[in-house]
């Protein structure tokens, strides 16, 4: 998606750079990007056939034609007119029930003065795409990510380093799309001249530690930043679409001098006002905003959701060393798991070590003709390998 004009001038600018890139093992992109002067967006869509793609698309347009520029509020009252957009085309056609998209989003809004005042960052976020913000102290990521792993992680149960490389890590807790009313996260923040920011989706952080992503967002004109870090997420292992959009404040305040304030925790927020955290209201799910519900319809409510949500997808895993294809979720929910579909006749070991790491991690697709697709790739490449070796 390009760019759109700004609904207002404003004294704070912002230079913008985007890429975006389907990947080496996927057949689509689902991730969209869109900017205007004054907003920037990424979108990781998900959901079978075309649903992903059809997601983030009408999350992107929404927020960016809803967004006043008023104040953070003003973003997030954009996020939720994206949420409700992405629910009213799924139930408008069969073919994309069940879709759903993460969203990031920043843009520039009144500041505690009000308008002609000083001007502020407003950032939300629900799913697991991420804000991060670089400056002279380096790379700080601002946004949450809403994850199981995310969530084992604050809990002390997960370690950085194991949520990285576990199995169910792309299994969210929260994204547009699911429900009527989803908790969003959102901050304000004072920008400073010279500071960038990065939004992307998790094709680039799933591949590119934060290192790595903070020596190649500090080098070069945001233009050229930009595709550099999705080529570099590409080469290393394109395991999923990968998106970037690298702003930075060209016209601004100056950083004030000393030690910058640390970047305050999140405000997540349903429509009715601020959530507190680990309350019943932050808990995803639709039936929670029932108070008089029985706990027996509760418990009837997700057993469906479970349900519903276990068999929704495809993926392509290991079958006790084949390469095999699955209908559901690779870790299912209370006692729905995935149903092997077909395989047998390739396999893991004979695919290359990238190839391998990515089937035994599981690789999500949209379709069961995309699977075969993918192992017909894997196929002739371990055949056009032995040849070679």
């Amino acid at each position: 998606m390009g760019s759109r004009r700004s609904r207002q001038r404003r004294t704070l600018r912002l230079d913008a750079g985007s890429a975006t890139h389907v990947g080496r093992i996927r057949d689509v992109n689902q991730d969209e990007v869109g900017t205007t002067e004054e907003a920037f967006v990424v979108a990781d869509g998900m959901g079978g056939h075309r649903g992903g793609e059809v997601a983030s698309a009408v999350a992107v347009e929404a927020v960016l034609d809803s967004f006043t520029g008023a104040d953070r509020a003003s973003l997030v009252r954009a996020v939720r007119e994206a949420n409700r957009a992405v629910l009213e085309r799924a139930a408008g056609d069969r073919d994309l029930a069940g879709m759903g998209t993460t969203l990031c989003a920043m843009a520039i809004v009144d500041g505690p003065g009000g308008q002609g005042g000083v001007e502020a960052l407003a950032v939300a976020n629900i799913g697991d795409s991420r804000v991060y913000r670089h400056d002279a102290d380096g790379l700080v990521q601002i946004s949450e990510d809403h994850s199981l792993v995310a969530d084992l992680v604050r809990a002390d149960e997960l370690t950085p380093e194991e949520a990285a490389v576990h199995p169910q890590r792309n299994i969210l807790t929260r994204a547009l799309g699911i429900e009527a009313d989803p908790v969003i996260d959102s901050w304000e923040l004072q920008p400073a001249r010279g500071d960038r920011y990065l939004l992307c989706s998790d094709g680039l952080f799933n591949e590119l530690d934060d290192d790595r992503i903070a020596e190649l967002v500090a080098d070069g004109p945001v233009s050229e930043v930009a595709p550099r870090l999705v080529a570099e997420a590409v080469a290393v292992g394109g395991h999923d679409n990968v998106t970037v959009l690298v702003v930075e404040v060209v016209q601004g305040p100056e950083r004030p001098t000393g030690a910058r304030p640390p970047i305050g925790a999140a405000r997540p927020e349903r429509s009715g006002g601020q959530v507190v955290p680990g309350s019943a209201a932050e808990v995803p799910g639709a039936f929670l905003r029932t108070v008089a519900a029985s706990i027996a319809a509760v418990a009837a409510a997700v057993v469906l959701v479970a349900g519903v949500w276990s068999r929704q997808g495809w993926f392509i895993g290991s079958d006790e060393g084949d390469v095999a294809v699955f209908r559901g979720r690779p870790s299912g929910m209370l006692w729905f798991g995935p149903t092997f579909v077909e395989g047998g006749d390739l396999r893991v070991s004979l695919l290359d070590d990238s190839t391998r790491a990515a089937v035994e991690q599981t690789i999500d697709v949209g379709t069961l003709d995309e699977a075969r697709r993918l192992i017909e790739g894997f196929r002739a490449d371990a055949i056009a390998g032995k040849a070679t070796g």
